[in-house]
């Protein structure tokens, strides 16, 4: 990443991550995605929507959970299959077994700002992931539908210092689109746990 002023605070930033992730946990989360993952826009890792993923999945698998942040800022979809997914198998093989949880949100804060065309290609582009997300049987998080709802004056409180990325505020919406995905996959690693016994 060239130097810019956010360089330095992206720096601590993955660093701090870096230390989350040696934090004992019997869950393993792992978070793939770009500069939002990362917590961009708030000062608290716990208040980025992967630390609020991290908090419902443990608080409803009664289970300390891992977290694994392999986001990138600046990172584009070529970065998530050319350097995150690799990470990911290194993190699971770390583990020795696969993740419990991974999410991914790669430059969704860009569709917040589309207007007219790109609006409707934002549409578009999302009822595509939408649909090959469902055909592969994954769990979808509907994160456009839920911030186009919050645009207009009201949403500028949902965006941090930058007015680009999310703040405290826009986080908390942000881990609402992933609510009730990661809830049913709590439910469901409470029934493995609960089988094994």
């Amino acid at each position: 990443m060239p130097w810019n002023p956010r360089v330095p605070f992206v720096r601590r930033r993955v660093a701090a991550w870096r230390r989350r992730a040696d934090e004992p946990g019997e869950l393993l989360y792992v978070a793939l995605g770009d500069s939002a993952a990362l917590g961009v826009g708030t000062a608290d890792l716990d208040a980025s929507y992967i630390g609020l993923i991290a908090h419902r999945l443990q608080r409803l698998a009664h289970q300390p959970v891992r977290v694994v942040n392999l986001g990138r800022y600046g990172a584009r979809t070529d970065d998530v299959l050319d350097r995150q997914l690799d990470a990911l198998a290194d993190a699971e093989r770390t583990w020795g077994r696969p993740a419990d949880l991974v999410t991914l949100a790669i430059v969704a804060d860009v569709p917040c700002f589309h207007f007219g065309q790109r609006e409707w290609d934002a549409r578009r582009i999302s009822r595509t992931i939408t649909d090959a997300v469902r055909a592969a049987g994954l769990a979808l998080a509907p994160l456009h539908r839920v911030t186009e709802f919050r645009r207009g004056w009201g949403s500028f409180p949902d965006f941090g210092w930058d007015q680009f990325h999310p703040s405290r505020r826009g986080y908390r919406v942000w881990e609402s689109a992933f609510a009730g995905a990661v809830s049913r996959r709590a439910r469901e690693l409470c029934a493995d746990v609960g089988g094994a016994a």
